[in-house]
């Protein structure tokens, strides 16, 4: 009869033996494959679509991870490329079609494997090795098998590379490759695209369904937007009600945005826009892709154009979400400007020239908001007699000390002396004027605006200012001017072309901008006449549109 000892020892041996082999089974790539099924694998013998293996090779970024260090050849797989997370460094293997160091020796079965479920070839394990979701097979599961087998077979006839990569060097437990197993289980969770994000059934009907498909089918398998793009729980995996709201870089070093279509995100991105940043990597503000997703952008950038516009559709239609970037406040749909704590003013100052090089008979160009008088003697005047506005153009008649004496030429409606307009029309406003400016101006006769039917006179000023706040350059005003444009409001506004837009269309306010912009009234009334003096309607002498429309470049 057994001793105590040794039944208590007998009981202890048998519960290790069950947790070992619950452990095994657990952890099992094979206990993933019984509760879970993808379609089957595509017939090695069906023919393979090489042409589509490379289409699926950009989309899926193969290269940005995997292209041997060093090189810029996105056909060189021996990997290198080191990426440092909390939980260790993982290092990029060589996936070249070498024997020895590459995948040379995969059939179609185990890279499909690979590639879908996250279980790669073991020469220690019957039922395969667990590999890490640093390689994103929590969306290439959703490939279609022929995808795939157009993929190998295209990376099956890339150059072969001897290069030697060593082995991942992660911090325990997550050292243990073997409990890979129960993460599998717990996020590849074996959905289809049609399973994914916004129902079929829920998208507006004028949008082309099809377009919305395959952009979905795009972006939720082979382009995996959503690993970069979301945050991640202490486990590592995305959950699903921030999915494309922007997260931390895994390495400790940046931001990935929010992509959603909500103010926090790109909501007010046009899906053209999504389409035209993933060919070109311009966002609708004139900012170049850089840092991961300018490597990113050589890959999309090699997709065909209606797959970018599938993407940018599907993109488009995601479920919002509110999610500012680090540090970054709420919207703020009031008037009031709210501006951060941590807030700096970065804006350039107003371009001007220095006033003692200014010299009678010089044209000069208005940056700044300018008081003027109809007296030389400026110090004595109790008020000023009006306004020079940013844009204006005057000759210096004379110079005495400081102070000028300009000339502004331009037009006023009949029944509207105070204004001083560039020309008929009510295109560009140049100065606002008091009673006293009003008398000394010298109008000529009056002319029909043949369009409006409206009644202008010709009007010439001689009015004092001091030489401040003036530039003897108008390219150096367009240049400021353009350059704020294109930092800001191209966000949202597509800039004239000389055969769409006219002057007064242009027109606005400044307090309706105010919720959205920084922008002094200066700044803002000096890309308001950059505009203006930029449409095609005033007149064949208007130098040549500088500033590229946020389109262009974009395939037709």
């Amino acid at each position: 009869m057994l001793s105590k000892r040794k039944k208590i020892s007998i009981a202890i041996a048998g519960a290790a033996a069950l947790g070992v082999a619950g452990f095994l089974v657990l952890t099992s790539p094979w206990t993933w494959s019984a509760v879970y099924s993808l379609p089957v694998t595509a017939s090695a013998d069906s023919p393979a679509d090489i042409d589509n293996g490379r289409l699926i090779f950009m989309a899926s970024d193969c290269a940005t991870c995997h292209a041997t260090t060093g090189q810029d050849s996105d056909e060189q797989l021996g990997g290198g490329k080191v990426l440092d997370t909390a939980f260790g460094k993982f290092h990029m293997p060589n996936i070249s079609p070498d024997t020895e160091h590459g995948i040379g020796n995969w059939t179609l079965a185990e890279f499909d494997r690979a590639v879908r479920e996250g279980v790669g070839p073991s020469s220690l394990w019957p039922d395969g090795n667990n590999l890490y979701p640093a390689f994103p097979y929590t969306s290439y599961q959703r490939l279609t098998p022929e995808d795939v087998r157009d993929l190998y077979a295209y990376m099956m006839a890339l150059p072969e590379s001897d290069k030697v990569v060593p082995d991942h060097e992660l911090n325990f437990p997550y050292n243990l490759r073997r409990g890979i197993g129960v993460w599998r289980l717990a996020f590849l969770n074996g959905q289809s695209t049609a399973e994914i994000g916004v129902a079929t059934v829920d998208v507006p009907a004028e949008i082309d369904h099809a377009k919305f498909e395959r952009g979905r089918y795009l972006v939720e398998s082979a382009g995996h937007c959503v690993e970069c793009h979301s945050p991640r729980t202490f486990m590592g995996n995305v959950p699903n009600d921030k999915r494309y709201a922007g997260g931390p870089n895994p390495e400790g070093s940046g931001h990935f945005p929010n992509i959603t279509p909500d103010e926090t995100g790109t909501g007010f991105w046009s899906a053209a826009s999504l389409a035209n940043y993933l060919h070109t990597g311009v966002s609708p503000i004139g900012r170049q892709a850089g840092g991961d997703m300018a490597e990113v952008i050589e890959n999309t950038s090699q997709l065909p154009w209606q797959d970018l516009q599938a993407m940018a559709v599907y993109l488009k239609h995601i479920s919002p979400i509110d999610k500012p970037a680090p540090g970054m406040p709420e919207p703020n749909f009031t008037e009031e400007v709210v501006m951060l704590d941590t807030a700096f003013d970065r804006r350039d100052p107003l371009p001007t020239s220095d006033p003692q090089d200014i010299s009678e008979g010089d044209e000069v160009f208005v940056a700044g908001t300018k008081s003027l008088y109809t007296t030389s003697e400026m110090e004595q005047a109790k008020t000023e007699d009006g306004k020079f506005l940013s844009g204006a153009k005057a000759k210096v008649l004379a110079r005495q000390g400081d102070k000028l004496q300009l000339e502004i030429s331009g037009w006023q409606p009949e029944n509207a002396p105070s204004v001083i307009y560039q020309e008929k029309g009510q295109r560009v406003i140049m100065a606002a004027l008091g009673d006293k400016a009003v008398a000394a101006a010298q109008r000529g006769a009056t002319e029909i605006e043949l369009k409006t039917d409206q009644v202008w006179r010709p009007v010439t000023l001689q009015v004092w200012s001091d030489a401040n706040q003036l530039n003897l350059s108008q390219e150096e005003l367009w240049s400021f001017s353009q350059n704020a444009y294109q930092t800001a409001c191209s966000a949202c506004h597509s800039l004239a072309e000389k055969d769409h837009f006219t002057a007064n269309q242009w027109i606005g306010t400044l307090k309706s901008m105010k919720r959205f912009t920084s922008f002094n009234d200066d700044e803002y009334r000096l890309i308001l006449a950059y505009l203006q003096n930029h449409s095609h309607d005033l007149g064949p002498d208007i130098p040549a549109l500088v500033v590229k429309k946020a389109s262009e470049g974009v395939p037709q």
